[in-house]
C-alpha cells in the first residue's frame, strides 16, 4: 500500500510539474525563435486583387545597442529611368512575433512632402505577412506585403 502511494505521489507532483514547466518553456521558445534580424525580400500586393505590385524590396534589420533598426532599399522607375533608393527604417518594434516599423523618403517624381510608410506584420518562422499604410499629402493608400527571409 505504502508503494502504491508513493507511486501514485510520484506520478502526481512530475505530472503537476510538466504543466507548471511547459508553459514556461513553450513561452522561451517561442519567443526565441521570433527573431527579425536578417535579410528580407519584400513582395507588395494589392489587397484586394492579390496581384503583386511594384518590384520586389531588401529589407535589413540588424540588432544593434540593445534596439533594432536596418534599412530598406526600394526601386523607381521614371521616364525609363530605375532609380535605386535606401531608406533608414525608424520605430522597429517587435512584440511577439508582431513585427512593425516606418520609413519615409521624398517622392520618387516631383516635389512635395516625403512618403511616409508603416508596416506592420506577423512573423512565422522565415516569413513574415502583414499591412502597409502609404501616407502622402494627405492621401492614405494601402498594400499587403510578403516576406522571406534570405541570405544576402
Amino acid at each position: 500500500m505504502k508503494l502504491q502511494h508513493n507511486v501514485w505521489f510520484t506520478t502526481a507532483a512530475l505530472t503537476a510539474a510538466t504543466f507548471v514547466c511547459s508553459p514556461n518553456q513553450a513561452t522561451a521558445a517561442h519567443n526565441a525563435a521570433v527573431d527579425p534580424t536578417g535579410t528580407w525580400k519584400v513582395t507588395m500586393f494589392d489587397p484586394q486583387t492579390k496581384r503583386q505590385i511594384g518590384w520586389e524590396e531588401t529589407l535589413k534589420i540588424t540588432q544593434e545597442g540593445g534596439g533594432l533598426t536596418g534599412t530598406i532599399t526600394h526601386r523607381s522607375s521614371v521616364n525609363g529611368k530605375e532609380r535605386v533608393h535606401e531608406s533608414v527604417i525608424k520605430k522597429v518594434k517587435i512584440q511577439g512575433n508582431q513585427v512593425s516599423f516606418t520609413f519615409s523618403h521624398p517622392p520618387h517624381v516631383g516635389k512635395g512632402p516625403d512618403i511616409t510608410s508603416n508596416y506592420e506584420g506577423t512573423i512565422i518562422g522565415d516569413s513574415i505577412k502583414g499591412k502597409l499604410d502609404q501616407e502622402w499629402d494627405g492621401h492614405t493608400s494601402k498594400r499587403a506585403f510578403e516576406a522571406k527571409r534570405g541570405s544576402g
